[in-house]
């Protein structure tokens, strides 16, 4: 099992389409990020996932819901009534969401953590010691 973090902003945050749709995406398709695409069909059914926001000047993560991928498949999801593609992405079954800023989960970063770090990404497998045990309490 591991554990990956993906964001869930676009020109907005979406992270509430994903939650309704039980889903995550990376909001592109092969040809557009091959790389992330690459990343996204190598995540496996059991693997925890978590909607995420990072903010640099602070060094704080905050979670806004965590997940289980479900889905084998990487396939194309429509945001909720539309026929507009949110991109590329995995079913997830979401098992604990923070619907407000003020539920979010923040971790501030350790020192290790801040240099070269890829919270910025769209999407990343998790290593931090301390943002794991974080979400592994969430259960």
């Amino acid at each position: 099992m591991s554990i990956h973090g993906i964001g869930a902003y676009y020109d907005d945050d979406v992270s509430s389409s994903f939650i309704t749709e039980s889903c995550a995406c990376i909001g592109y398709g092969k040809s557009e990020a091959s790389s992330l695409y690459e990343m996204l069909r190598r995540i496996k059914i059991g693997d925890i996932i978590y909607i995420k926001s990072y903010q640099p000047t602070t060094h704080t993560v905050f979670i806004k819901a965590i997940g289980f991928v479900t889905g084998k498949n990487v396939k194309e999801y429509n945001f909720p009534g539309s026929n507009e593609s949110m991109g590329y992405g995995r079913k997830v079954s979401w098992k604990r969401i923070y619907t407000t800023k003020d539920e979010w989960i923040r971790i501030q970063l350790p020192q290790e953590d801040m240099k070269n770090n890829v919270y910025n990404n769209t999407l990343y497998e998790e290593y931090s010691f301390s943002i794991i045990e974080k979400l592994l309490d969430q259960f």
